[in-house]
C-alpha cells in the first residue's frame, strides 16, 4: 500500500541480557554442529520479565524520543506470538493503564513474525482516514517456558530471542517517512507451522512441547508435491511482496540503502534473500541479529533502530524491511529517513 504523509517520529525499544550459545550447547539445549553452521552466536532471554513489561519500557522510550503525551494517542495496537499473561487478559490494556490511558482504540495482533508490519500498516491507514493523529505500535514477546526449547524449536536457521519495540507515527511530521506497507499470504502452507497437531484441545493447556521444525517436517512429508509448488509459489510471492513496496515507495531496488529481515542463519539471510536481490550481508541487519535470536514481531524495528544509532543510515537513504512469518505470509515495508535524531544509539542489550 502506497501511503501518503505517515512519519515515525520515535522508537523504543527493550532487548534483555542475551545468553550465548556456548551455555546452550553446555546445557544440551543445542549442538556445536547446528551452532557453527547457522553461525548464531546467542539469544536475548527475558527469565522471569514479563512482556507486557518490556512493551511498556519500549513504549515509555518511544513516546519519550517522539517528545508527544502519550495520552494525546488514537490508536494503539500490540503484536505478540507467545503467551503474553493469563488466558483471558490482554497485554494492551496493561499498556493503557500504565502509559497511554483510556480514550483510544486499543487492539491486539496475531499476525505471527509479521504482527509489526499488519500494525504500521494498519495504523497507518488509520490515521490516514482520520484525517490525521498519533499512532503507537508495539511487538513484544518473551518465550521462556518448559515448553519451548528456544535454541531447537526453530532449527536449523533460528534461535529464539525474547524483546520488545515501539514506534510512534504521526501524519505531520519525523526522523523518517514510511513510504510504502503491504503484505501477502500463501493460505495453502498455513499447515506447516501446524503439523500433525490438532486445533483443539491448544497444546500449550495439555503440556504439549512447542516444536515448529516437527511439525514443518511433517508437513514436508506429508505434502511433498504441496511443499514443493508451494515453495516455488512462496518465493515467488516475496519477490512480487518486494516489487510492490518499492515500486509503491516510488524508488528501485538500487535505492535500497540497507535491509532488515528476519533474524536467522548466515544460510537464511543470505542465500534465502539477499542473493535473489544482489544485496551484499554488509547492507543486512544479519551481524546485529546474529546474537540477539529471532525477537518475534521486532526483528526489523529494532534493526531499524540500531542502524540509525551505529551511522549506518544518512537523511536521503531507503530501509526496505521484510519478513515472513507462519500463515505462510510475507510482508514489507519502505522508510525513507529524513534526520537522524539526537538519540539515535546503539541497541544494546539490558538488564531489567
Amino acid at each position: 500500500m502506497k501511503l501518503a504523509e505517515v512519519y515515525l517520529s520515535g522508537i523504543g525499544t527493550y532487548v534483555p541480557a542475551t545468553t550465548g550459545v556456548e551455555a546452550a550447547i553446555e546445557q544440551g539445549w543445542m549442538t556445536a554442529e547446528d551452532a557453527e553452521t547457522s553461525g548464531l552466536t546467542g539469544a536475548a532471554c527475558a527469565g522471569e520479565t514479563p512482556a507486557p513489561d518490556m512493551a511498556l519500557w519500549a513504549g515509555q522510550e518511544a513516546v519519550a524520543r517522539a517528545g508527544v503525551d502519550p495520552e494525546s494517542l488514537d490508536v494503539l495496537l500490540y503484536a505478540d506470538n507467545y503467551h503474553s499473561g493469563p488466558d483471558g487478559w490482554f497485554p494492551q490494556f496493561w499498556l493503557q493503564r500504565h502509559l497511554v490511558g483510556g480514550d483510544l482504540l486499543a487492539a491486539q495482533l496475531r499476525q505471527g513474525c509479521n504482527g509489526m508490519f499488519g500494525a504500521l500498516e494498519l495504523a497507518a491507514t488509520y490515521l490516514i482516514a482520520r484525517g490525521g493523529g498519533t499512532a503507537m505500535t508495539v511487538a513484544s514477546d518473551n518465550s521462556t517456558s518448559p515448553l519451548v526449547n528456544r535454541w531447537r524449536c526453530l532449527r536449523p536457521d533460528f534461535v529464539i530471542g525474547d524483546g520488545a519495540t515501539a514506534v510512534v507515527l504521526n501524519t505531520t511530521s519525523g526522523f523518517a517517512r514510511l513510504k510504502s506497507a503491504s503484505s501477502i499470504t500463501v493460505p495453502e502452507l498455513e499447515g506447516m507451522h501446524r503439523g500433525d497437531e490438532p486445533m483443539f484441545p491448544p497444546g500449550a493447556t495439555i503440556g504439549r512441547f512447542m516444536d515448529f521444525a516437527e511439525r514443518i517436517d511433517f508437513f514436508g512429508f506429508e505434502n511433498r508435491d504441496t511443499m514443493l509448488h508451494s515453495g516455488l509459489n512462496l518465493l515467488k510471492t516475496r519477490s512480487e511482496l518486494i516489487d510492490r513496496v518499492l515500486a509503491e515507495a516510488g524508488i528501485g531496488l538500487d535505492a535500497v540503502s540497507r535491509i532488515a529481515y528476519n533474524h536467522g542463519s548466515r544460510k537464511y539471510v543470505e542465500e534465502g534473500l539477499l542473493a535473489m536481490l544482489g544485496i551484499p550481508l554488509e547492507k543486512s541487519n544479519w551481524d546485529f541479529g546474529r546474537g540477539l535470536g529471532h525477537l518475534g514481531a521486532s526483528d526489523q524495528v529494532a534493526s531499524l533502530a540500531n542502524m540509525l544509532g551505529t551511522g549506518q543510515l544518512a537523511p536521503g537513504d531507503h530501509v526496505l524491511m521484510v519478513g515472513i512469518a507462519p500463515g505462510v505470509s510475507v510482508a514489507g515495508a519502505v522508510v525513507e529517513i529524513l534526520d537522524v535524531p539526537e538519540w539515535a544509539g546503539p541497541v544494546v542489550p539490558r538488564s531489567s
